[in-house]
């Protein structure tokens, strides 16, 4: 946390930002003694993109949102459940008004109700080795056209640069003023500056709290076998 703190420190300073922002972790940023949760995950330029697309009028008469994501073992599925209900609602536009779970161990497969009769699926599974960064892909189908966040006919997200050697390295640099730092760190690091420069820390926590209950209706759902109503 120690260079993603420099790094946040550096734009505060750059930008002259009043507020001072100190990570707690790469989920939350305390300001004025309160702790503010990120929702990084937005700032990551694939779903500000897909959010373009989607609200942009590119895509017309949405009927479906697909997410798949696969952590390493040992991590909680309901976490990622909170992640993704996220990046769902923040792409389409649209809240969740219905959510039906299903649980076995460490796999969730979930399908939700957007506005609009727009369903959402989501298949979770926590299974991957210690270590190995998680893989996910999100997809939009419409009556005119699909949209995803990973190219055609790839199964994972590629790189920019692969450099093959005695030793295999990959980069990819998304950000001029943060050279070196993964994408979702950037985003850690570019959430915890946007609060702390346009004051939205209100916004975040009511966007957490909806958020919370939508997860606890995954779980009420999941033990019993009821689709959930908000």
């Amino acid at each position: 946390m120690t260079n993603l703190q420099e790094k946040l420190d550096f734009l505060i300073e750059k930008y002259d930002v009043e507020k001072r922002a100190t990570l707690k972790d790469e989920k939350t940023v305390i300001i004025d003694g309160r702790d503010i949760p990120l929702l990084s995950h937005r700032l990551e330029r694939r779903f500000t993109e897909l959010k373009n697309i989607v609200q942009g009028g590119t895509l017309v008469g949405i009927s479906v949102m697909r997410v798949a994501r696969i952590v390493e073992k040992g991590k909680d599925v309901f976490a990622e459940l909170y992640r993704e209900l996220d990046i769902c609602q923040y792409v389409l536009g649209r809240k969740l008004v219905g959510i039906t779970a299903m649980q076995n161990d460490n796999t969730l497969n979930v399908i939700a109700t957007a506005e609009e009769g727009i369903v959402c699926t989501f298949e979770i599974s926590a299974t991957l080795k210690k270590g190995e960064p998680a893989k996910d892909k999100h997809e939009i189908i419409s009556q005119r056209g699909i949209a995803c966040d990973v190219v055609v006919d790839a199964q994972l997200r590629q790189d920019s640069i692969y450099l093959f050697g005695s030793e295999n390295q990959k980069f990819t640099d998304v950000d001029f003023e943060l050279y070196g730092l993964s994408a979702e760190d950037i985003a850690v690091v570019r959430s915890a500056f946007t609060v702390a420069q346009k004051g939205t820390e209100e916004e975040q926590l009511a966007t957490d709290s909806e958020l919370l209950v939508l997860v606890e209706k995954a779980k009420i759902s999941a033990e019993t076998g009821e689709r959930q109503v908000i």
